[in-house]
């Protein structure tokens, strides 16, 4: 552009510096200052947009009232600027959404008549089972609105076909597991815990827990105490112990043959030294028992020396049973060909 006006050439010189080739560009910080009262003008134009629309959509709500209310406000930009930038993504927002919803809808309603969206649904069953029912709790109650009750939950989970029920090993679903989702192996893990002796009625199979179930085939029978004669139950209650033991079977799939997954070495290497070290239980290595035993013949063997098998009386403690640095000792390579060696000893006598 060119223009020989006085008033023109004295704003070119203050605002543009000029090139070699004659060419003139405006200063970078004029041009930041620039764009920065384009976009503050840009805004004030939004403002008085949206001041206008929520008057006429809700003459109650006016432009102060929402500016006393930084929460509507943030709220409202927000929603904004997900429109500028494409709309609502759900894979990003979509939980979000559906929370701030829940607590803004059930805000205004009785308890009796909250609501919530299959996405809060799936949301509070994963929370109740990774944080307890004491970290759910805490939460709902801190956040009104956003999460149901604990007996709503119970009951989804019900609905479920999640809860889990005594002497019930669900081979079929197990099979259906597989076959859906192309697998061939798993791990199986086993735990048990002390419990209170107790009998409860379980009102949903119409049974008692509590008792030690039967095996059929080396599995429980499932629903064993049924009764509606009292006499039976009585009988049952002279007659059998109460369970001091809660046993639970789980099964994890391994997704592909060229994957090595093992679910939480640290807690099986330690339940396998704990049981090793157990009096009142038995290992096999092979088609002999091994157990704390044969390691006091190693510690206080002649033949052998620390430098042989490194292991020391606090190893083998029994009482100390998250004792991992002596998981790795007892599952080393050494320990392994001492154990052999005893094994084939035993078997000269």
């Amino acid at each position: 552009m060119k223009c020989l006006e006085p008033s023109f050439l004295l704003i070119r010189e203050k605002s543009c510096l000029q090139l070699d080739d004659g060419q003139f560009i405006i200063k970078i910080g004029l041009m930041n200052n620039l764009n920065y009262l384009l976009d503050l003008l840009k805004q004030q134009q939004q403002k008085k947009i949206m001041e206008s629309d929520y008057i006429e959509a809700y003459p109650s709500l006016s432009f102060d009232f929402i500016n006393k209310h930084p929460l509507l406000k943030s709220l409202i930009f927000w929603f904004q600027q997900l429109g500028n930038d494409g709309g609502i993504n759900k894979d990003k927002h979509g939980f979000l959404i559906d929370f701030i919803d829940a607590i803004t809808n059930n805000l205004i309603k009785s308890s009796n008549h909250f609501r919530y969206s299959d996405t809060i649904k799936n949301f509070t069953l994963s929370l109740y089972i990774l944080g307890g029912k004491l970290t759910y709790e805490f939460i709902r109650l801190n956040l009104p609105g956003s999460l149901p009750s604990v007996t709503m939950l119970n009951t989804l989970i019900s609905k479920s076909n999640a809860k889990i029920s005594e002497a019930e090993f669900r081979f079929d679903q197990l099979q259906k597991h597989f076959d859906d989702h192309n697998l061939q192996y798993a791990f199986d893990s086993e735990d048990a815990t002390s419990i209170i002796k107790k009998i409860k009625y379980d009102s949903t199979t119409n049974t008692f827990n509590g008792f030690p179930t039967p095996l059929d085939c080396g599995v429980p029978i499932k629903e064993y105490y049924r009764t509606t004669s009292f006499d039976k139950l009585k009988l049952w209650f002279d007659s059998n112990d109460k369970s001091s033991l809660l046993n639970v079977h789980m099964i994890q799939p391994v997704p592909s043959t060229n994957q090595n997954i093992i679910p939480n070495a640290t807690h099986l290497v330690t339940k396998w030294r704990n049981r090793l070290l157990s009096s009142s239980a038995e290992l096999r290595l092979g088609n002999q028992f091994i157990s704390i035993d044969h390691l006091y013949d190693i510690i206080h063997n002649e033949m052998y020396t620390k430098l042989d098998h490194g292991l020391t009386k606090s190893d083998i403690n029994p009482k100390d049973r998250q004792n991992f640095s002596s998981c790795l000792k007892l599952t080393s390579r050494l320990i392994y060909l001492k154990f052999k060696m005893i094994i084939m000893a035993l078997k000269e006598l």
